[in-house]
């Protein structure tokens, strides 16, 4: 509870409009206690302190035309809420698709006296709920479609907590939309065959479960926002090979030949090193270069590197399905390797053409993804595996 003038007071809502019952009860008992409701919102309610006295409240359904392009309107008409103030209900405020109406006379006649009338007017609420429950499944699937092929797993090594804030953001949302559906279409059920709403309902029952979730999904979002401009901030983070110093776990363009290598300076030569909580050390290399060998035409190739020293071995396993997706040009299906010493895994895929390779490697906790260009064939995998792996392997001693 926070006080701010000595008058107004804020409570957390412990149960949606959609529960019309329970909140409807749970204002009615605010009264009782001397907090009467200004503002109503998701999660936290306005209160005018005063003298407790016996206060109905009451949730009419706003009343509109029925199309799908109709707004929710900010208060009702002014001829509902003269015909209403005549009999004794006078307007608080707006909550979603429902008004806000309380009277202090206890002989003032109820708002609605027919149920399957006042279940018609619920059209637009339940409509609202399940659309709102529909739009998260769809954010849901939106998700897995962007992040799914090549990066789900990528995102959780690489931010895991932002990851996981994420979906509890995004399941917490659905529970709470789920819930909305559930109640609403209850009620409607309720006064479809005539029986009258419970003015009185026990709101304590479920107003646990609906902070805590609601605390948890606001929780999720406000760290997901906070996590995601913290990623933004730190996204340039490459640098110039040149820059670089100290050893590589894996082969470079010159671990792979006895030739002259030219790098060619266009931006390609460039180290980016991060870490997470669960890949403590995670490098993205990219080279560019001519390798001029005695006797052989020169080589004008492309490397780039996806390396990730993770906390467990089945992180590196679990990596490989998506270190392979990040390259949607390749086959699916691996291609045959050479024997490679001291690795738990090898797979190895190449394009339609044969020009693009790529080599995963993994070793204990170690994965380790290459990818590579070989115009003419003769740089192909029986050639450079088991140099990679021989470099590889020698990094984890």
């Amino acid at each position: 509870m926070k006080l701010l003038n000595g008058e107004t007071v804020y409570r957390l809502v412990p149960c949606p409009c959609y529960e019309v019952e329970a909140c409807e009860s749970w204002l009615t008992d605010m009264a009782a206690e001397g907090l009467f409701v200004e503002k109503l919102g998701r999660t936290l309610a306005r209160f005018r302190r005063g003298t407790p006295c016996a206060v109905r409240y009451r949730l009419t359904a706003a009343r509109l035309k029925g199309g799908w392009l109709d707004t929710v309107p900010t208060e009702p008409l002014s001829a509902e809420k003269a015909l209403y103030s005549e009999y004794g209900w006078e307007f608080v405020c707006s909550q979603q698709e429902f008004f806000l109406y309380a009277c202090r006379d206890p002989q003032a006649p109820e708002l609605h006296t027919d149920p399957p009338v006042q279940a018609l007017s619920l059209k637009m609420a339940r409509r609202s709920a399940w659309w709102s429950l529909v739009g998260g499944f769809l954010v849901l699937a939106l998700q897995f479609f962007l992040n799914g092929w090549g990066r789900l797993a990528r995102l959780l090594v690489e931010m895991p907590l932002l990851s996981c804030c994420i979906y509890l953001y995004i399941f917490g949302a659905l529970f709470l939309a789920a819930r909305d559906v559930y109640h609403i279409f209850r009620l409607s059920r309720r006064l479809g065959r005539g029986y009258p709403p419970d003015h009185r309902k026990n709101w304590h029952a479920t107003a646990r479960v609906y902070r805590i979730s609601r605390g948890i999904t606001l929780g999720a979002f406000s760290l997901v926002m906070v996590l995601a401009f913290g990623t933004l901030v730190q996204m340039d983070s490459r640098q110039p090979l040149e820059n670089y110093q100290g050893s590589l776990p894996f082969a470079t363009l010159q671990d792979l030949t006895d030739g002259t290598l030219v790098q060619e300076d266009d931006g390609y030569n460039t180290l980016e090193k991060r870490h997470s909580m669960l890949a403590p050390v995670i490098l993205e290399y990219s080279e560019r270069g001519v390798i001029l060998e005695d006797g052989e035409s020169p080589w004008d190739t492309s490397l780039s590197v996806q390396y990730y020293d993770t906390r467990s071995p089945w992180l590196a396993r679990f990596l490989v399905g998506d270190l392979h997706e990040n390259h949607a040009f390749l086959a699916g299906e691996p291609q045959p390797l050479p024997p490679l010493a001291g690795m738990d895994a090898a797979y190895a895929y190449s394009d339609g053409k044969g020009v693009f390779r790529q080599l995963i490697l993994v070793q204990g906790r170690r994965v380790l993804s290459v990818l590579w260009t070989d115009p003419d064939g003769s740089w192909d995998f029986d050639r450079l595996a088991p140099r990679f792996a021989e470099v590889f392997a020698a990094a984890a001693s």
